[in-house]
């Protein structure tokens, strides 16, 4: 097994995205090499070290940039001791992180992709999203998005202002689940499976050659594939990522 290369990352900037959400942009600062973004592809993660918080493994957090953009950022909801500290970080610090990796993205530019976020989930799909709109604009990407108030919806205004943009083939669906919203632009009620075959494609029989990508909590994650599965999505057309929520 190959050993995981570690850097040191300097916090340029940290920016208030909903409720207890922030993200945190990143550059590598060795001493030596300062300002430098790693290459990665867009659904991959950094793992982030706090040993003196008694978890020398790290945890796992989804980059949210892309990878044309001059900063790697992670995008962070404050609900533990690991989290809140990330969110605590301030302009200039320092932290201990490993260069990129994982398999969360497509290998392909041509497919269509939905993508169905839980919350926080929806980081990993801000940086796809952007990817494909600068290198792939014809490429056709649903997001299909579930919080529990409309006050925290993250990165609304930058995907509202893409969804408009010519020529992006790109469309955002935002549900909520604990109020009555009186935005016309906001679906109150869960998000069902039924929900996301409607919107995403016209006829059930063009399901086929579309790719599904799921990331949120265990449970979100876990219902929707076994939903999907049911109305005929292959299971290698499916690909998941999920958390623990708390």
């Amino acid at each position: 097994m190959t050993e995981e290369i570690r850097k040191t990352y300097r916090v340029v900037e940290k920016v208030t995205e909903a409720p207890s959400v922030s993200t945190i942009k990143l550059v590598i600062d060795d001493g030596v090499k300062k300002n430098i973004v790693p290459p990665f592809h867009p659904g991959q993660f950094i793992n982030v070290y706090f040993p003196e918080l008694g978890t020398p493994e790290g945890k796992a957090y989804s980059i949210s940039s892309s990878p044309l953009e001059k900063t790697l950022n992670i995008t962070v909801k404050a609900m533990g001791q690991f989290s809140n500290k990330l969110c605590a970080l301030e302009k200039g610090d320092m932290i201990t992180a490993s260069l990129p990796y994982g398999y969360f993205y497509s290998e392909s530019d041509e497919t269509s992709i939905v993508m169905i976020a839980g919350g926080i989930g929806i980081a990993p799909f801000r940086s796809m999203i952007f990817d494909a709109a600068a290198r792939t604009p014809q490429r056709k990407l649903r997001l299909f998005c579930s919080y529990r108030a409309a006050a925290d919806i993250i990165f609304r205004k930058e995907l509202d202002a893409l969804s408009a943009a010519a020529p992006c083939d790109f469309k955002v669906f935002y549900f909520v689940t604990r109020e009555e919203c009186r935005d016309p632009a906001v679906i109150s009620g869960r998000m069902s499976v039924n929900d996301i075959i409607g919107n995403a494609k016209k006829g059930r029989k063009n399901i086929a050659g579309r790719e599904f990508f799921m990331c949120g909590s265990i449970q979100f994650v876990g219902s929707f594939w076994k939903a999907l599965r049911k109305q005929g999505v292959l299971e290698e057309m499916m690909c998941t990522e999920s958390f623990f929520s708390h």
